[in-house]
Formats: C-alpha cells, structure tokens, sequence
C-alpha cells in the first residue's frame, strides 16, 4: 500500500490542535483548577503529536510515522478515558 495523497485539511487539524495546545498554556491556572487536569493535558499533547506524525508520514519514513500516529491516537483515547472515569470519582 503506498502512501495516501496530501490532504490540507490534516493542516487545518494541526493548526487547530496547536491554537488548543496555545490556548491551554495561556489559561493554564484556569486549566488546572479542573480535576485531573494532568490527564486532559496528556491527551492533547498526544494530539498534537498524533497530528504532526500525520504531515510526517507524507514527507519521510511512511511507516514509522503512521505507526506513531495511531499510538499517538490510542493514547489520546487512553488519557481521556482515564481522566472521563477518574473525574467521576472526585468529590464535587
């Protein structure tokens, strides 16, 4: 299976991800007001990183960096469950 054409929308979601990743800096006393904020934060670096691995794999090393993707993704996955299940669990 060779590589998948350039898609520029890939660039509007890293762009996205990065205002989000800017904008969580920018409120971060905000952000860690809100429980387990670590996790929440650990899901969106995985989705920066996902999304970078993204424009990556069109340019260098297909394989390595569509492998970086998806567990980039599957960890995101993963941090967000475990703070959605933790959070349930905080005292209000």
């Amino acid at each position: 299976m060779g590589r998948p054409p350039f898609d520029e929308r890939e660039l509007t979601v890293l762009f996205s991800a990065l205002l989000l990743a800017g904008a969580t800096v920018y409120f971060r006393r905000e952000v860690q007001r809100v429980p387990r904020w670590r996790l929440l934060i650990a899901g969106l670096a995985f989705m920066v990183a996902a999304s970078a691995a993204t424009i990556a794999e069109h340019f260098w090393a297909y394989s390595a960096f569509n492998a970086v993707e998806h567990a980039c993704y599957m960890a995101q996955s993963v941090s967000l469950l475990l703070w959605a299940l933790r959070v349930r669990q905080v005292p209000a």
